[in-house]
């Protein structure tokens, strides 16, 4: 593993010294339905001795992916070696109860950690101990999965089929992959001028993905056709943080310049069409990042240092859930969760 990695995973996370997990002090919880519910306010959950990179959630647990370094004095001292070869770790968290280490081992989990079907998937850049690639693992723990030896930070996971962008240090000229579960290689599809962001599935077989044009820096969203091309549904001249379908529609943030000051929108519109609705507004720094829904409300993260926020589906009053917002927020049907200072925080919807 190259020190250049290593000392950039430290920078980016901060290092901790301890190699055990703890559980904060129990927080009073009610039960809705047979599952947790935390209060309606920030509650600590979960403190975790690592360097956190991902989660993911169902009624019972909350999943938790990072990663451990060995001690030393120069950990200690907040400085990074070539010899702090990193150790991956998957813990599972159980709402009401102590954490159980389900994964650990030589492997690097990347940012997104994602829940299907009772199992979690990773994926792991070109330098990890264990080798680049599309991972899973049963929610139960066991051996991990190796799915592809390949695979950007996308991908839409199906009962037959994976698709995935391609790696971070491919050169990327549009494109995604696709995966027979079966086994086989993966081929290159949908090749587009422009560079691939983001993969999504829709009902049924239906699949989106976003490009960035190189020529003139404007952003797209195509159906895929199914075969080596798609139809675009969507296009603009701001730059596209995140999208999602929620339902009929598309829910998208954007990134703009408003006279010298960065300017970000939360957009919708129905995917067949029509007129586009603007959310929310903010102008200025932290802005927002990732958005997501449930049956109430849309989410709305954000860059480092932001607010977490949510609006009702039916109106475009923003309300501040929480003082950090970070990229990592993930939710299950009566909570949200959320880091702050390297510490996992929930509250009842």
């Amino acid at each position: 593993m190259s020190r250049g990695f290593i000392v950039s995973l430290a920078l980016c996370g901060g290092l901790c010294a301890c190699d055990e997990q703890v559980v904060t002090e129990a927080p009073s919880v009610s039960m809705r339905d047979g599952q947790a519910v935390a209060r309606a306010r920030p509650t600590p959950l979960y403190t975790p001795k690592f360097i956190l990179r991902g989660m993911a959630a169902d009624a019972e647990f909350l999943y938790v992916s990072g990663l451990r370094f060995a001690q030393g004095a120069d950990r200690e001292a907040g400085q990074a070696t070539a010899s702090d070869t990193p150790t991956g770790i998957i813990v599972r968290v159980p709402l009401l109860g102590m954490p159980e280490v389900i994964a650990e081992g030589a492997f690097v989990p990347m940012t997104t950690l994602e829940l299907i079907d009772d199992r979690l998937y990773w994926h792991e850049r070109h330098d990890s101990p264990d080798g680049p690639g599309l991972r899973s693992l049963a929610t139960d723990g066991g051996d991990h999965d190796r799915i592809s030896d390949i695979s950007g930070h996308s991908w839409v996971i199906r009962p037959d089929v994976v698709y995935f962008t391609r790696p971070d240090d491919e050169i990327d000229e549009g494109g995604f992959y696709t995966l027979s579960r079966d086994g086989g290689r993966p081929k290159l599809v949908a090749r587009r001028r422009g560079v691939v962001r983001t993969l999504l599935g829709g009902e049924g077989e239906t699949l989106y993905w976003t490009t960035r044009a190189r020529r003139d820096g404007t952003w797209a969203v195509y159906e895929w056709d199914g075969a080596r091309s798609g139809r675009e549904l969507l296009r603009s001249d701001e730059t596209f943080a995140s999208l999602a379908v929620d339902g009929d529609d598309f829910l998208w943030v954007t990134w703009a310049d408003d006279e010298g000051e960065p300017l970000h929108s939360l957009y919708r519109r129905e995917i067949a069409g029509g007129d586009t609705e603007v959310l929310a507004r903010k102008r200025g720094l932290p802005g927002f990042m990732e958005v997501f829904t449930d049956e109430r409300h849309i989410y709305l993260t954000t860059v480092r240092g932001g607010e977490l926020r949510r609006l009702a589906r039916t109106g475009t009053e923003v309300e501040i859930l929480a003082g950090s917002g970070d990229r990592n927020v993930v939710s299950n049907r009566y909570n949200v969760f959320w880091v702050e200072d390297q510490k996992v925080f929930w509250r009842g919807k």
